[in-house]
């Protein structure tokens, strides 16, 4: 019983501390502030992050598993620059 009074009133006097007015979001707010271009950046980038790491990794994994090196790929883009740079030329 003891317990529950503790916590009961620990839970009151934080009800107590906390400001009563609290922002939900920036987005309810005028839309030329700064805050709100921070929130919606802050969104694409978390948008943006998931299809970059499953990208680089997709990557990876594509080109380890087909036995591409980076030096092979590299010699090759530059055989074929060349070649198309005689052909201009």
């Amino acid at each position: 019983m003891h317990k529950l009074f503790f916590w009961a009133s620990i839970l009151i006097l934080v009800m107590f501390i906390v400001p009563m007015s609290l922002e939900a979001c920036p987005g309810c707010k005028e839309l030329d502030e700064p805050i709100n271009k921070g929130f919606n950046w802050s969104i694409l980038f978390l948008m943006a992050m998931p299809f970059t790491v499953f990208g680089l990794i997709g990557g990876t994994v594509y080109l380890h598993w087909n036995g591409y090196r980076l030096s092979v790929i590299g010699s090759r883009l530059k055989k074929d620059f060349l070649r198309i740079r005689s052909l201009l030329n």
